[in-house]
């Protein structure tokens, strides 16, 4: 009878602490797909975003939702219902597309500076909508991070 109340005791304790947020971990098989010519030009971006689930549980996701800020500016919204299964204490993957306003990626271009190495800050904020049982969720999410590219 002893163990088993410390077996339940432990119980209550492991489920009573809040679930942490899954963390982004990166973008993987990043491509960009069609180039819009007509204004405002644009590209698609497809890619597999690949977060981490640190608790115990799983659950179902049913929604993205972010807005993707590039060099500190708002270019863009991803708003996508899926349908995923995210195991517990493991990595997920999520598939994203999404339309990059060029402009607004290049707003600071000078063609002089085609040769030098430029660095490009992006961030995703939002949150994923999971489900556990009956109960939805919507639990924030948020990543930056930089790449630097040149020719």
């Amino acid at each position: 009878m002893k163990y088993l109340m410390i077996f339940l005791f432990s119980f209550f304790l492991i489920s009573c602490a809040a679930p942490s947020e899954p963390e982004f971990k990166k973008l993987e098989n990043v491509k960009f797909g069609s180039l819009s010519v007509i204004k405002p030009y644009s590209v698609t971006l497809n890619a597999d975003a690949i977060f981490h689930n640190p608790n115990v549980l799983g659950a179902n996701i049913t929604e993205m939702n972010f807005d993707v800020y590039i060099n500190d500016q708002k270019t863009t919204k991803i708003n996508q219902d899926i349908s995923a299964k995210m195991s517990p204490n493991s990595d997920f993957s999520l598939p994203i597309k999404c339309k990059i306003p060029l402009k607004e990626v290049f707003k600071d271009f000078k063609f002089k500076d085609i040769l030098k190495e430029k660095v490009l800050r992006y961030k995703l904020d939002g949150y994923l909508k999971i489900g556990l049982g009956n109960v939805e969720l919507k639990v924030p999410v948020t990543f930056e991070d930089e790449e630097s590219f040149g020719l």
